[in-house]
């Protein structure tokens, strides 16, 4: 599993601070609910898009504690349970875009897809800033 956790200290490793990076992040209730299935089929969806990128757009996989990170994750506006997938641009025009669906390969890079095709329909973040991460690892 090589899905990464973003923290205070890894975010922006992780994705926040790379040019060209959307952040496709799962939004898990806690630690301990994790889905390593999930992240497999994350992993596995990445792989599959590593060669397909085009224009200067790279995705990042990671995964965030919610029950941690309440402000971050309060951003995406989640309505329903989590786990959740997000996807993040945390470039100059901070958005995101809440997939919809399940949490399947298909599902996933459909919405990827719809990303690259520039039919996805992302909501402007409030102030156009990203709250402070707050858990250590």
């Amino acid at each position: 599993m090589n899905v990464p956790q973003i923290s205070k200290d890894s975010a922006n490793d992780v994705c926040l601070k790379k040019d060209g990076a959307l952040c496709v992040i799962l939004v898990a209730p806690n630690k301990s609910k994790v889905d390593s299935k999930v992240l497999d089929t994350m992993h596995n969806v990445g792989q599959t898009f590593s060669s397909k990128i085009s224009r200067g757009i790279s995705f990042y996989f990671s995964w965030i504690d919610a029950s941690e990170e309440t402000a971050f994750t309060s951003t995406f506006e989640l309505t329903g349970d989590t786990p959740q997938i997000v996807v993040l641009n945390p470039g100059k025009r901070k958005r995101f875009l809440v997939h919809e669906g399940d949490l399947s390969e298909a599902s996933i890079s459909n919405t990827l897809d719809k990303i690259l095709g520039g039919d996805a329909k992302f909501k402007n973040i409030q102030g156009n800033s990203l709250p402070a991460l707050v858990s250590e690892h």
